[in-house]
């Protein structure tokens, strides 16, 4: 699988943490088109290098504990 697309649903799943739209892990699955086993796999990943992510049982979706940004790529304005 190329890069670009690991990354893709990495800034997908940052977004959708965001905005507390993930539901459970198999609901997130079902809406990225990919397995839960996977979703924990990027959840894993993304913890690992530094999201504080959390999942609420009220709620029944996953957040950051406290505000974090996510990017990748390059940045023009440090030229």
């Amino acid at each position: 699988m190329l890069i670009s697309k690991y990354i893709n649903r990495i800034e997908r799943l940052d977004q959708m943490i965001r905005l507390k739209a993930t539901g459970s892990a198999d609901d997130l699955a079902e809406k990225l088109g990919i397995t839960s086993r996977m979703i924990h796999y990027y959840l894993d990943y993304m913890k690992d290098i530094g999201a504080p992510i959390r999942f609420c049982h009220t709620n029944r979706c996953y957040y950051y504990e406290y505000p974090v940004s996510f990017s990748f790529g390059f940045d023009k304005s440090k030229l």
